[in-house]
């Protein structure tokens, strides 16, 4: 009865009435600047980190056994294969998108001189909200770190636990791949085998983040509140366009996940939403793509019964490697400082902006913070455009930004196993429930 307790609390608190009125909540008390909610910042930090705890051995699990799952199969070339070309083609669309709609909004609103002028005072100001100079310099502060390296190095995961704790994505995967891989050559030599036990541990990490899911709504309130009466409602109304064209191309990118997702596994509008709204709001709560894991796993295959093997072998791997959201906002950025200045892009600038922007994604993996929006450098540069101006500005929105950009990386995540598998053989949705 316990266990059906809080599975019902869970389900309770991640509806998506509750989730919203979370979040509005949270961003009344963030542009009110309610002096209380910067006590909240404990609570938030707390809940990051009870979701984070149980990642590492939920990745240690969940990724070996879709490995063995491919390797075994004798789908596993023809999975793989789809969602590669699922990934080219919605990473293209993202693209378009981040192109088009910022385009014909700095097009219809033209910057003005006193635009300028205030982000001019507004970047004068900025040193007062962050220390750009130490932030980019302190990690390499006393010496040189051997554990980040270069090259090849930079992705060899010398100590897991370390790489989990700093948020390195990347080293974290390339580990659990490895050791996956290993775990199925060496059942297949020994005839022994620890899967079934790594399904169990699975099991017990999914029945703790369950549990962890009933603070949901306190954790949202936490995390987003004290974000948002930092920066206050006058950043906003300074850099208009910016978040605006940011904010119109992440919706239509949510939107046409929606109706993906809706259309690939042929359930109606409002079975979809409720279901596919919990883990991109964990997403835009945590702003972490890898604690969304376990959430979007249970929720793509048990709720909306997508096909397992696509949801296996991608979600895990596509949480760590695949960033579209910051595809989105660096083009995005690009071509607000492009506004700026009056720089005019070209239909091959354009198609150069989103070739460089993607490339710069991949230099984000396994970074967080400021260090993630230092690979925008060289995109803003071959435009000849001030990525020293660029940096005040996207610092004051990167809380809210952040939050837009996981948000977008996790229902991406979602799309691609739908658009790529289908709906799990054999599995139909009652009526009603649609």
């Amino acid at each position: 009865m316990a266990g059906i307790s809080v599975l019902a609390l869970s389900r309770l608190a991640n509806k998506p009435a509750v989730t919203l009125s979370a979040v509005g909540l949270a961003l009344i008390l963030g542009v009110m600047r309610v002096p209380f909610v910067q006590y909240l910042r404990p609570v938030g930090d707390l809940y990051v980190g009870l979701l984070q705890m149980c990642v590492l051995p939920f990745l240690l699990t969940t990724i070996p056994l879709a490995v063995r799952s491919a390797m075994t199969s004798g789908t596993g070339g023809d999975v793989i294969r789809k969602l590669l070309i699922w990934v080219g083609i919605v990473t293209g669309g993202v693209a378009i998108t981040a192109l088009v709609l910022p385009t014909i909004i700095f097009h219809l609103s033209a910057v003005d001189e006193g635009t300028i002028a205030r982000i001019g005072a507004l970047v004068g100001n900025s040193a007062n909200l962050n220390d750009v100079a130490f932030s980019f310099a302190q990690p390499h502060a006393g010496g040189a770190d051997l554990t980040s390296g270069t090259g090849l190095l930079a992705i060899v995961p010398t100590n897991i636990f370390a790489a989990l704790s700093n948020n390195d994505s990347l080293r974290v995967l390339v580990f659990v791949a490895i050791f996956g891989i290993e775990m199925v050559l060496a059942e297949r030599q020994s005839g022994q085998s620890v899967f079934g036990a790594m399904r169990h541990i699975q099991l017990v990490c999914i029945r703790i983040f369950d549990r962890f899911n009933i603070l949901v709504p306190i954790g949202i309130i936490a995390l987003i509140a004290p974000r948002v009466a930092v920066m206050g409602s006058e950043v906003f109304a300074v850099l208009a366009m910016l978040a605006y064209a940011f904010l119109a191309s992440s919706v239509a990118v949510l939107i046409a996940t929606f109706v993906a997702v809706m259309v690939s596994l042929r359930h109606s509008p409002r079975f979809v939403f409720p279901i596919l709204l919990k883990p991109i709001m964990l997403g835009a709560a945590t702003g972490s793509s890898l604690i969304c894991i376990p959430q979007t796993l249970e929720t793509m295959k048990d709720e909306l019964k997508t096909s397992a093997g696509p949801c296996d072998l991608f979600i895990p791997v596509g949480m760590a490697t695949l960033r579209c959201g910051t595809i989105l906002y660096f083009i995005v950025v690009t071509l607000f400082m492009g506004a700026l200045i009056g720089r005019e892009f070209s239909v091959l600038d354009l198609a150069l902006v989103a070739a460089l922007s993607t490339m710069a994604s991949f230099a984000t993996l396994g970074a967080s913070g400021l260090a993630a929006l230092a690979p925008l450098a060289p995109v803003l540069r071959q435009f000849g455009l001030s990525y020293e101006l660029a940096v005040p500005l996207i610092i004051i929105l990167e809380p809210i930004a952040n939050m837009v950009r996981t948000m977008v990386n996790v229902a991406i995540i979602c799309a691609i196993p739908a658009l790529s598998g289908g709906r799990e053989a054999g599995m139909l949705i009652p009526v009603a429930a649609e």
